[in-house]
């Protein structure tokens, strides 16, 4: 049941999950799912749970930087397989096993890094939040229709035009140092990770920076 409306939200978005909709995928009675799950609600964690399941937990290297650099980039690519999972994951999801595991795994990463056991709780919690903000913008970037050719040289100049004023200096600068934004997203995903690491954890380091 929990795989079938996986599928169907992966294909057709979470709004199309219904009773309805997984009954007539598995080929059985609407009322007949209740045996498994009281309501929808119940049916979406199942499916969090589910697909938590995916990631990849490996034997910890030592190095919590590096580490948690690969979870975060499982986490964004299992975001992407699953776009419903971006707005679905709740704090008041149920923990099962898939998602005990990975706390496990987080936890037992960032000991070294001196921090108390909420402290780590509180940064993982913080982790998925960006991780799931940054998929949210890259979907609804994907998502959005490409603005007309006459619309967007519009936009440009009057950008330019706005810049040209000198009004605005510090932005100038910074467009004019960061280029053209770079076609590949992960260099720029694994540095914005390092500043919120930083951020959250600071020089308090065993194992790698």
């Amino acid at each position: 049941m929990v795989l079938a409306a996986v599928v169907i939200a992966d294909a057709d978005g979470i709004d199309r999950v219904t009773f309805r909709s997984v009954a007539a995928r598995l080929g059985v009675g609407v009322m007949s799912l209740y045996n498994y799950v009281p309501d929808k609600q119940a049916l979406v964690y199942g499916m969090v749970e589910e697909v938590a399941g995916e990631l990849r937990l490996p034997e910890p290297t030592g190095d919590w930087r590096a580490d948690i650099h690969r979870l975060a980039h499982e986490q964004r690519a299992l975001l992407q397989r699953h776009p419903w999972l971006a707005t679905e994951s709740s704090h008041l999801q149920p923990l099962g096993p898939a998602l005990l595991a990975l706390l496990e795994w987080a936890l037992g990463v960032l000991e070294p890094t001196g921090l108390s056991a909420q402290d780590r709780l509180e940064t993982i919690a913080m982790l998925n939040w960006f991780v799931g903000n940054i998929v949210r913008g890259e979907l609804a970037t994907r998502q959005a229709p490409p603005p007309e050719s006459e619309q967007a040289t519009a936009q440009a100049k009057e950008l330019a035009e706005l810049l040209a004023t000198g009004r605005y200096p510090r932005f100038a600068a910074a467009v004019t140092q960061s280029g053209p934004p770079d076609p590949d997203p992960r260099p720029h995903f694994d540095r914005l990770l390092d500043r919120v690491l930083d951020g959250l954890i600071g020089v308090r380091t065993a194992g790698g920076a």
